[in-house]
């Protein structure tokens, strides 16, 4: 499976018809090819880092899958306009690492962020790990997936997109943010003031309320 996700921000005259454009975004998707789902949201008032306005996640059965539906006459006559002046910071990943659970209302959060240019791959790897530690110590997280970018647009570049989901937002800004692995051993990596530091300080958090899950691909 392969997943578009994308950040819109609004211009600052335009926030206030931000689920009008949620709307019309969920209408000119329905003539896409190459979804197996769709999802669009409002961002979240709690636990979010450099976000803007829209979530919108979309899966596809391949990267080519995806590619057809940006090259698409449906794309380039009703998604364009319906993007126009919007700010858009996008990454397109495969759900290679993953585990997934099937489950019902909550919250979806999403980390994007990138390491810093040459530092040792190894110190890459490392992080990759220390942060799967994560969901054997937090029993809120119900489902998540770390995989690193093929593609991503936007004024700063993505390496790695960090995705769970959580009965609610309490899951994130509670258990999860208080963990001993989450400040103890996982924080060193972003911290300036730490000898492991290589993750660039700009990050994204995003996170928006689900109906059900929707990370499997099935919503």
């Amino acid at each position: 499976m392969f997943v578009s996700l994308r950040m819109l921000t609004l211009p600052d005259h335009r926030i206030a018809q931000r689920d009008e454009h949620i709307a019309a975004l969920r209408s000119a998707c329905d003539d896409l090819p190459g979804i197996t789902s769709n999802w669009i949201a409002p961002m979240h008032s709690q636990g979010v880092i450099n976000a803007g306005h829209i979530i919108w996640r979309m899966c596809h059965a391949s990267q080519a899958a995806a590619q057809e539906a940006t090259l698409s006459p449906a794309w380039a006559a009703s998604i364009v306009p319906a993007l126009a002046e919007m700010q858009i910071t996008g990454a397109g990943y495969c759900m290679r690492r993953a585990n997934l659970c099937a489950a019902g209302a909550g919250i979806w959060r999403g980390l994007l962020f990138r390491c810093l240019d040459h530092c040792d791959p190894a110190k890459v790897r490392e992080l990759s790990e220390k942060t799967l530690l994560l969901p054997q110590y937090v029993p809120e997280i119900r489902s998540w997936a770390l995989n690193p970018v093929c593609w991503t647009e936007g004024p700063r570049a993505i390496d790695f997109v960090w995705e769970q989901e959580y009965d609610s937002i309490e899951g994130l800004t509670g258990p999860y943010m208080h963990t001993p692995i989450h400040w103890g051993i996982v924080d060193a990596y972003f911290d300036a003031d730490c000898p492991d530091y290589i993750v660039d300080p700009h990050l994204i958090q995003m996170a928006g309320e689900i109906d059900r899950s929707i990370m499997d691909g099935s919503a």
